[in-house]
Order: structure tokens, then C-alpha cells, then sequence
């Protein structure tokens, strides 16, 4: 658009008596959705192979449909701005005015590009839009300055792309306001104060993204596409603005207390009156590890030294993750709470809450417990998360002791690090207890500079991290098994969350609840008639029941999820992705927006989840009652800190 335009423009306005400004605020309102919409085509173009049920057709609505959302942002961005800017004063079109305001305006709107920009390399690993979470992995996490260079690199076209779209807004705006011409002749005060309350008005229709009773949400964008095509018309910037207002849990009351464990009971109890089989328990949890990778995924196997041991373990070949985080994964495995909230459980405003935890449970009988983590003592929390968890001590980076092996990122390579655990269990008196939560199959997969296995060197990317973390393992079994705990161990191997960056030639891992698909092993040497393959659908809180259950643990206990030890048990499965909820019970695959029930599939027969089934079928209203039962269970105990016997 030419100068002669813009001018004719500020005529007309004048002619209007409109405020002099209101060109301005045209002018940039168009300018941001400009950018907003290219960084969305930019973001679908790059993210092909998770949107391929939309071609650019179908593109054409969805980029309408988000300028009510983008339009929202823009007004909660910069309504006092442009409020601002159109008092009905004459000052407010002097130059220096303008200028100055140009600095906030300037920054908010590069900051909320940023977020949606750096949303493009961030999606692949958590499939769904960028939230106010992503200020707790930044203020929380010791090793984000650490990790910010490598990121920088891998996804230098990102790095690229905020560089050139930051300076086209602030060269383009600059042009903006050298066209702004000042006022010297009078404009009418009165029209100009009803406009500016007008423009009040509109602002806040803006701001709601409409008339109707509530604002507008991240559930919205259901109105106009399913579930899988609303990171296409809601931005970062919009999932990061809104997550705010997300503070805690509210409670559910479909069924009053008394009617409530009909449904669904917590408190379990398998070996009433028997004595506790004390075995030592050392529980390995592995980074990323997504069964694709394995020999039980049916895709190419990364895993040789995992394969061989599972003909020795009882292997759950059904099993999937309750979270697609580390923060989630961990206290799902071993306090059985999946993931529920925007933020991790062990930065939610129920951190604190006490736990009924594999720790905790097992230390009245004795049992010694320790948690490993190579990574530099508060990522994630987990330290603290350690010890609200009961463990008696935690090994981190700092106890390790010996930075020649760190690997820059994260934390202490896989292989010396689990060299290391092992030879401190040998110390430990037994009865123990031990989580292992290994790091090298994280991004970005980097190894050891000495390291020179050709076959290994070879691949790339989480295939490489995964092969050079199952050599870990296999060198920590073979050391372990030389020692005097080992045949007295049961060890439970397991997954944190799946690899949600993964390609699948065949989608069942990129999709729905493959997305979660881990692998689940227990392996006890001392037990040799312990193994098999058990087709029952398991879960990370699982785990704890499970170990509990094979332990003969006599007293009650308060778990979420069920030994899968149980022919006669019905497993499901509980998801939870932002407001979007996958629940497999039975042969019944529900999916749900919030509270409200949205399709039915039939599993596993349809595990690609095309053909939803009637939603009035006698096993979905059972599995769906089963499932408010559930989610009441773990919302309201969450709030009212009853997670353990001890608080109940």
C-alpha cells in the first residue's frame, strides 16, 4: 500500500472527524494478524506430517476461524495501547507521544511472536500448544541457560525465522509511524470521547472473542474442528495468555460420597494377614523410551539388550504412559497420580500433598530407599519431588561427583552413571528400594567424545539415544548380576513417556493412545518361573499396585490404579492432554473435551480410532461412568490432600 493511500486514508478519517490516530490503530491491528497468520502457515508447513488430514483447502477456513482467537490476543496485548493512544486529547498525536509508547507496544507484541515461533520446535515433543507451564520449565529448571545453546542450533530455523519476523514488525511499524502525521487544527472532543467508548466496548468484544455467556477458551476452536486440528487455530500465544487463569483443580460432584466407590474405590488391600516377601525393588525408569523403539513396538527394534531380557521378565505388552512429560511420568509410577493439570504435579499448588508413594508405603518394613538421577540436582524438581516422596536420599549430578563424564546437557552419561548406581546398591544393607531414572536418550542425543561404537555412532537422533542407553543397561545388569543383591531383586522396567517427536510410517505411534505406547517389564533372576506375556491393558500407576501385589504387601492401601497381576481385573487407561482426555476401559475407548463425552471407539480392533461407535451402547455408558467415577476420585482427593490412608 503506497503513501498516496495511507494519506487518503488519514483524510477520510479526518474528514470523519474520527481521532487522528484511529489510521494507526487500523494500520498495526492489521499488522499483527498479518504476522500471526504467516507464523500459523509457517507452523502447519513445517508440522506436515501431524496435520496431513489437512490440506491447505481445508487450510483456507481454519486461518479465518483463528482470526477470532489471534484477534483476542491482540486486544489483551495491546488494548490499553491502542486505548491509549486514542484518548480524545490532542496531545495524544504529538510525535514524542507516539514514539514512546512504541517501546511497550513493541515488546509485548515480539515477546507473544517469540512464544509462538519458538512453539514450532517445542510442539513435536508435547503435542499440544505451548502453555504458562513453559515459565515453570524456565524459572524451575537449573540446566534451561544449559540447554538453550544446543536448542538454538538443532532448530536454528527458528532462531532464523524470530530474527526476521521481529525485524519486519519493528521495520514495517517504524514505517507506520513516520507516516503519522501530527495535528495542529482542532478535532471535535465530544464524537472523539463517544468513539473512544465505543472503542472501549469493542475491545472487550475482542478480548471475549464475542457475545456469548463465557470467553473464549482453547475448547472453542471445537466449534469449528476436532480435536487434533486445534493447535492449527489456536496460537501459542493464546494457549500460553489463557493457561494463567488455570490455578488448581475445581471439584467434581457427579456422585455424592456415599454412591462414589460403587463406581470406583481407591483403597486396596491383596494380602490380608501375610507376611511381606522382601525383596529388594529397584525400579528403572527410562528416558523417551517409546515401544516403538523396542521389539515390541513391531517397528525396527533399537533395543537388542532390552529384547533378550524380556524372554527372562513378565512383560506387559499392552502398556501405555499417564503422562508425555518426565514431571508427569515420575509421580505417576511411583505415587500413581497421572497427569491432570496445565503444570507437573511437583509444581502444582498440590506438591506438597501427602502421598501414599512406593517409599513411603515399604519403609515401615524396612526398606531403605534411594532415588538416582544424573541430572544436576533440581532439574525438574525432582529432588524435592524426591523427598516429599519419602525417599531417604537422593544421588544427583552433585553426588556423582566427576564432571569429566557429564554430558554438557543434562547430566551424567547413562553408562558411568548406572556403573555408578550399581556399586552404591552393593553398599546399601539390604532391604532396599531404588529408583533409576536414566538421561541419555533425551535431546540432544548427543555421546561421549571417546565413545566409539561404529554401529551406535551411526544412527541419529532418539534412535541413537535409545540404542546407547539399552548398552547402559546391559553393562549394568552384567556388573549386577555378579553381586550378592541380585537374585533377591525384583526389577521393574519401564518408560517415562513415549517419544512424542517419533515418526510412524504407519501412524499408530503418532496418534491417539500410541502416543503413550511404553514398555513395561518385571524381571525377578531369582524367580525364573517369572515371565511370560500378559495382554492386559496396564498403566504407569500401574506400577505401584503391581509391585505391592507381588511383594505380598499385607495392609491396605490407597492406589488409583490396580495390580494387573488380576485375571479377572478390567484395566483402563487415563489420559490427559490440555482439556482433551483419552480413557480406554475395556474394549471401550472414550475421548472427552473437559466433562463432555465426544466419540467412542472399539480397542483394540480400531486403534487408529476412524469409526467412532454409537455413544448410547450399554458397555459406553458403563465405561463412561466408570470413568467420572474415576476422574471425581482424583480430582477431589487431589484438592482435599486425601491421596494416602494417612489423610483420608
Amino acid at each position: 500500500m503506497n503513501d498516496a493511500l495511507y494519506r487518503a486514508l488519514f483524510f477520510q478519517c479526518m474528514m470523519q472527524k474520527f481521532h487522528p490516530n484511529s489510521a494507526l490503530v487500523l494500520k498495526q491491528t492489521l499488522l499483527l494478524l498479518g504476522i500471526f497468520t504467516i507464523i500459523r502457515i509457517l507452523f502447519r508447513l513445517i508440522h506436515t506430517v501431524y496435520f496431513e488430514q489437512v490440506d491447505w483447502v481445508e487450510m483456507l477456513p481454519v486461518l479465518l476461524w483463528a482470526l477470532r482467537f489471534d484477534l483476542s490476543v491482540i486486544f489483551i496485548l495491546n488494548g490499553i495501547y491502542f486505548l491509549a493512544i486514542l484518548l480524545p486529547l490532542k496531545w495524544t498525536t504529538s510525535k514524542s507521544f507516539l514514539k514512546y509508547l512504541q517501546i511497550p507496544f513493541l515488546l509485548i507484541n515480539s515477546f507473544a511472536f517469540l512464544f509462538d515461533l519458538a512453539d514450532i520446535g517445542y510442539y513435536p515433543y508435547v503435542r499440544k500448544r505451548m502453555t504458562a507451564q513453559v515459565f515453570d520449565l524456565i524459572g524451575n529448571q537449573s540446566d534451561f541457560i544449559d540447554l538453550l545453546p544446543s536448542y538454538l542450533i538443532k532448530f536454528w530455523y527458528v532462531s532464523l525465522s524470530i530474527l526476521i519476523f521481529l525485524g519486519l514488525f519493528i521495520l514495517i511499524n517504524r514505517k507506520f509511524l513516520r507516516q503519522q502525521k501530527q495535528i495542529t487544527v482542532p478535532f471535535s472532543m465530544a464524537w472523539t470521547s463517544i468513539q473512544w467508548m465505543i472503542f472501549v466496548g469493542i475491545s472487550i468484544f475482542f478480548i471475549r472473542g464475542g457475545l456469548q455467556l463465557k470467553p473464549i477458551q482453547t475448547s472453542t476452536a471445537l466449534l469449528y474442528v476436532n480435536n487434533e486440528k486445534i493447535p492449527l487455530v489456536v496460537s501459542a500465544s493464546f494457549s500460553v495468555l489463557h493457561s494463567f487463569e488455570q490455578k488448581g483443580l475445581k471439584p467434581l460432584n457427579t456422585f455424592s460420597d456415599q454412591t462414589l466407590t460403587q463406581y470406583f474405590n481407591p483403597i486396596k488391600q491383596y494380602h490380608r494377614g501375610e507376611k511381606l516377601q522382601t525383596s529388594n525393588v529397584v525400579v528403572l525408569v527410562l528416558e523417551s523410551f517409546g515401544k516403538m523403539y523396542t521389539g515390541l513396538g513391531g517397528r525396527t527394534s533399537y533395543t537388542p539388550f532390552l529384547d533378550s531380557l524380556s524372554n527372562h521378565t513378565l512383560v506387559f505388552d499392552q502398556a501405555f504412559a499417564n503422562a508425555f512429560t518426565s514431571g508427569d511420568g515420575l509421580p505417576a509410577i511411583l505415587t500413581g497420580i497421572p497427569h491432570i493439570m496445565q503444570e507437573s504435579l511437583a509444581f502444582s499448588p498440590y506438591a506438597t500433598n501427602q502421598m501414599e508413594s512406593l517409599p513411603a508405603l515399604l519403609k515401615p518394613y524396612g526398606y531403605h530407599s534411594v532415588f538416582f538421577h544424573g541430572g544436576s540436582n533440581g532439574t525438574m524438581n525432582f529432588d524435592a519431588l524426591a523427598k516429599n516422596m519419602g525417599f531417604d536420599a537422593y544421588y544427583g549430578r552433585t553426588e556423582y561427583g566427576n564432571d569429566r563424564d557429564y554430558d554438557g546437557t543434562w547430566g551424567i552419561w547413562d553408562i558411568p552413571y548406572l556403573q555408578y548406581c550399581q556399586k552404591e546398591l552393593s553398599q546399601m544393607k539390604q532391604t532396599f528400594l531404588a529408583s533409576i531414572f536414566t538421561l541419555s536418550s533425551h535431546e540432544p542425543f548427543a555421546l561421549p567424545d571417546d565413545f566409539q561404537d561404529p554401529t551406535i555412532r551411526s544412527l541419529k537422533g532418539i534412535q541413537r539415544g535409545i540404542r546407547y542407553t539399552d548398552l547402559a543397561l546391559k553393562k549394568f545388569f552384567a556388573e549386577a548380576s555378579k553381586t550378592s543383591w541380585f537374585k533377591n531383586t525384583l526389577f521393574v522396567i519401564t518408560a517415562d513417556h513415549s517419544y512424542l517427536a517419533g515418526i510412524d510410517s504407519l501412524g499408530y505411534y503418532n496418534t491417539n493412545m500410541g502416543l503413550y505406547a511404553i514398555p513395561v517389564m518385571f524381571f525377578h533372576p531369582g524367580i525364573p518361573a517369572f515371565k511370560g506375556r500378559n495382554h492386559q491393558v496396564m498403566q504407569q500407576i500401574d506400577v505401584l499396585p503391581t509391585i505391592l501385589d507381588l511383594l505380598h504387601y499385607p495392609d491396605s492401601f490407597y492406589a488409583l490404579g490396580s495390580s494387573a497381576l488380576h485375571s479377572n481385573r478390567k484395566g483402563f487407561v487415563f489420559n490427559q492432554m490440555d482439556n482433551y482426555i483419552q480413557f480406554l476401559h475395556g474394549n471401550s475407548l472414550l475421548t472427552f473435551q473437559d466433562t463432555l463425552l465426544t466419540a467412542a471407539y472399539e480397542w483394540p480392533n480400531d486403534s487408529l480410532m476412524r469409526n467412532p461407535i454409537s455413544l448410547k451402547d450399554t458397555l459406553i455408558s458403563e465405561s463412561f461412568k466408570f470413568y467420572q467415577a474415576f476422574r471425581q476420585t482424583l480430582v477431589n482427593d487431589l484438592i482435599h490432600d486425601r491421596h494416602s490412608l494417612k489423610s483420608r
